[in-house]
């Protein structure tokens, strides 16, 4: 097996090289990386039900969907993030079982003095609280296993950043199951968010029996921009694979109260409706119309509008007011 520590902070970046190596990799490896402050969403996840859009916007919080299910989680510098790529035939095809591919993780951390257990499904937990999330997923005979160590994230902004707007919404995809969580630095007062990563890589290659970090190749690295560039910065990936949903979502306009109803189909406006008792010079299904059609992502929600003047149909409403509206991820 061979060890990388990978120094970049891009999500998206990152997502990519993860995907490149495991795809590449001629044997098994482990990984250590850390990501810039960012909301990673599952692969099976309606992606607007997951965060708050306001506020990752106003504190320029990545929003990005991974290759593996699971949950969506928040990462900043205080939290770490490890690799394992297995092959099936190292693991005895196994695959079914998380513990199986924690267990380097959980020896690590006991390694540092950490009483942690694995726990349900795919938790690590210290003192019944989650320090650790993990997902996986199998391509052609290879086991990749990635997963989450709070150790000094910000909780208050984790906490905003995972709570999404309240609108109703009905949606296929997997919802987050939100638990009790804890930073490591509590069971780790020696260290910093700084010193830790050294620490854990340390304590994680001792446990694998692995002498050092081998640098990580140069044409990984390339392959790595260019599927970023094309799958992991893009809209259509993080939000338009989203499983179809509708919702409904309510807002005060001078005119009168607004309740939107759109249908979403593969990321695009399929239907749109609008309900309440607000006034407008022209008839609303003529609003509606519009929509449909109309990619669900807010520039070009904005754009459609403003060649419409909203107003007309929603007294006091604007392009902007009422594309804040209909996208939850606004």
């Amino acid at each position: 097996m061979v060890f990388y520590w990978n120094e970049r902070t891009d999500p998206t970046y990152n997502l990519a090289l993860e995907e490149i190596m495991a795809e590449q990799a001629d044997e098994p490896f482990a990984m250590i990386w850390r990501n810039r402050a960012s909301v990673i969403i599952g692969r099976n996840q309606n992606a607007c039900r997951e965060f708050d859009g306001t506020f990752v916007r106003e504190h320029g919080v990545a929003v990005v969907r991974r290759t593996t299910g699971g949950g969506a989680v928040y990462h900043d510098l205080g939290n770490l993030n490890y690799t394992i790529l297995a092959f099936e035939s190292d693991s005895d095809a196994r695959y079914a079982d998380f513990a199986v591919y924690a267990q380097p993780v959980l020896d690590a951390l006991k390694n540092l003095g950490v009483d942690a257990g694995f726990s349900g499904r795919n938790d690590i937990l210290v003192g019944g609280r989650k320090v650790s999330g993990s997902a996986k997923r199998i391509h052609d005979g290879r086991i990749l296993f990635h997963g989450t160590l709070l150790f000094d994230v910000d909780m208050d902004a984790m906490t905003a950043a995972l709570t999404p707007p309240r609108l109703k919404i009905e949606a296929k995809g997997v919802a987050s199951v939100r638990a009790r969580v804890a930073n490591l630095r509590e069971f780790l007062p020696g260290l910093d968010r700084e010193t830790f990563p050294k620490a854990f890589a340390d304590a994680l290659t001792k446990t694998l029996g692995i002498d050092g970090a081998a640098p990580i190749h140069e044409n990984w690295k390339r392959e790595a921009e260019r599927l970023a560039d094309e799958r992991y910065r893009s809209w259509e990936w993080t939000f338009g694979e989203s499983p179809d949903f509708a919702f409904e979502r309510t807002a005060r306009f001078p005119g009168g109260v607004v309740t939107a109803h759109l249908d979403v189909h593969q990321g695009v406006v399929r239907r749109a409706r609008f309900t309440g008792d607000f006034f407008g010079a022209d008839p609303v299904s003529e609003l509606a119309e519009a929509l449909a059609g109309c990619s669900h992502r807010p520039d070009a929600l904005r754009e459609v509008l403003s060649r419409l003047n909203p107003g007309r149909f929603i007294e006091g409403a604007t392009a902007e007011s009422l594309a804040e509206l209909l996208s939850p991820q606004a």
